[in-house]
């Protein structure tokens, strides 16, 4: 490879490096997860807070959604939060657990009280 091809090779290398990040699912505003009450919230009002599940699947009978935000950048920083979801066979919330590692998302702001 000649020395002009190396160096715009380097160029597309470095831009790649520096510029690289990969996201997985969607972003999702924690307020409405704040908004979720057991016994109470249905899917259908889950799915107009948080829009489609990332993935769905069965947990002792009952169904689960799950809703996935992860972000990697090329400096090594993962940003990350999800939240599991899981309705009785009436499609109400049975339980939820939500995690996240993202400054500014203080989960415990979450819990009444806090």
């Amino acid at each position: 490879m000649g020395g002009f091809m190396r160096k715009i090779f380097a160029l597309f290398l470095l831009l790649f490096i520096f510029s690289g990040c990969a996201t997985v699912g969607e972003d999702f505003n924690i307020a409405f997860v704040k908004q979720i009450e057991k016994g109470k919230t249905t899917k259908q009002e889950i799915i107009n807070s948080f829009g489609l599940p990332f993935r769905k699947g069965i947990d002792n009978g009952d169904i689960t959604w799950t809703y996935v935000y992860n972000k990697w950048s090329a400096g090594g920083t993962t940003y990350s939060k999800d939240l599991y979801i899981i309705f009785d066979k009436y499609g109400i919330v049975r339980s939820y657990v939500f995690n996240s590692n993202i400054p500014g998302e203080d989960v415990e702001k979450l819990i009444e009280g806090h």
